[in-house]
């Protein structure tokens, strides 16, 4: 047997099921019945609480430091020859897959067990380096396979510490260099930040490698030279990395907002819109990169925003108006959706303003007499459902109206 190994003299039933002597004996046949014999190892003699008085002197921490040392040069041969023999990509993907797992879940126990206090000296260089070991061993898995190495697996929670540690001396950084730049969007900026502080505050949220990864980019991106001149260049690092973050969707929507308000014609409004869509869709895009992978992409949701108001706007305009009057003089044309319609109507006979003794044959004669914005042609079956089952959103926007009509009362 090797000097380093542990002797089963010293540390009882510790390694007994697992140690062999190499020239003579069984060899351990692959990495996941290495990763299984440290996985019960550490659950089982090495946890703190069940720890006996003889792994706790120097010796035995060391002979179970080599061991863990023999281990992690083992393993990392035994992974790239059991990956070679795999020929199919998808067994590829679920071997790495298995054992990046099983290695993320040790470190975290080994770092659990760590903050146990008050814990023994020795005991606490054993978790720490036998961590280093197999955190070294999930490095080597993920440079050599990173193709298959699965990047919203969750990263450990030692290295999330120490990365938290360096992202909030960045925050901190960024923060002083704002303050003192008169050039940059303050709101903007902390906007951004306040993103970043809420991952280095949610205890709950599971850190993946990619999100990890993403807000290291962020950062990085935040803390070039040319980004931090203007807020304009800060626009033009997010809209690079696709940062499809909530609030800051919500900021461009208000901006484009304040841009069209300042704007007397729609057609104005119209072709200032185009023009901030053009500048938005010649930003260049780095690839494979977003914020929150469950939602569209920024510039997608931009777009979206963007065609619908040019829509609406387009719909409203005075000469198309004025086109619809003279084709049906006949008939009522408001610039109403049904719902909207409907709830009116419904609201003026709730107050006996209008007093027909059924609601249907009124229904059908509004139908025939109005317009909306989207049709001339109201249907009698889309008026009668939107009258007896108005939805939420409708009622709200009913009731925005009628605020409207108190404030122009006010002024007649």
């Amino acid at each position: 047997m090797k000097m380093n190994s542990i002797a089963t003299k010293q540390l009882p039933l510790l390694f007994n099921q697992w140690r062999v002597i190499r020239d003579n004996g069984l060899k351990t046949s692959s990495p996941s019945m290495i990763l299984d014999k440290w996985n019960t190892i550490i659950n089982c003699r090495l946890n703190p609480l069940k720890t006996n008085d003889e792994l706790l002197d120097a010796e035995a921490v060391q002979l179970v430091i080599n061991e863990s040392e023999e281990d992690q040069q083992t393993i990392r041969s035994m992974l790239i020859e059991d990956l070679i023999e795999k020929p199919y990509v998808m067994d590829k993907e679920q071997y790495v897959k298995v054992n990046q797992t099983l290695l993320i879940r040790i470190v975290d126990k080994l770092f659990a067990y760590s903050q146990i206090k008050p814990l023994n000296e020795n005991l606490f260089l054993l978790y720490n380096t036998i961590s280093q070991h197999l955190q070294s061993t999930l490095d080597f898995v993920e440079d050599f396979f990173n193709n298959y190495f699965d990047r919203n697996e969750k990263v450990p929670d030692p290295c999330i510490s120490i990365a938290k540690e360096n992202i909030k001396k960045q925050v901190k950084q960024l923060k002083n260099i704002v303050s003192k730049q008169e050039s940059t969007d303050s709101f903007l900026t902390n906007l951004v930040l306040d993103s970043i502080q809420h991952l280095l505050g949610a205890e709950s949220m599971e850190i993946t490698y990619s999100r990890l990864s993403y807000h290291k980019m962020l950062l990085n991106e935040l803390l070039s030279k040319k980004v931090i001149q203007s807020a304009q260049y800060i626009k033009e690092a997010l809209y690079y990395i696709n940062y499809n973050e909530d609030n800051f969707i919500t900021y461009e929507y208000e901006l484009l907002k304040e841009l069209t308000n300042e704007l007397p014609s729609n057609q104005g409004k119209i072709v200032a819109l185009r023009f901030e869509q053009k500048k938005i869709n010649q930003l260049p895009l780095k690839p494979n990169c977003c914020y929150n992978p469950n939602m569209p992409a920024l510039k997608e949701q931009i777009n979206g925003w963007i065609d619908e108001e040019v829509k609406y706007l387009e719909n409203i305009q005075p000469g198309k108006v004025a086109d619809k009057l003279n084709e049906n003089e006949d008939k009522i044309h408001t610039s109403l959706s049904v719902a909207k319609l409907a709830v009116l109507l419904r609201l003026l006979v709730i107050d006996k303003i209008i007093i027909n003794r059924t609601v249907a044959p009124m229904l059908r004669v509004a139908a025939k007499i109005f317009t909306t914005l989207q049709t001339d042609d109201i249907s009698f079956g889309s008026l009668e459902t939107k009258y007896h089952a108005p939805d939420k959103a409708t009622i709200n926007a009913v009731r925005d109206i009628l605020f409207k009509w108190i404030n122009i009362l006010n002024r007649l």
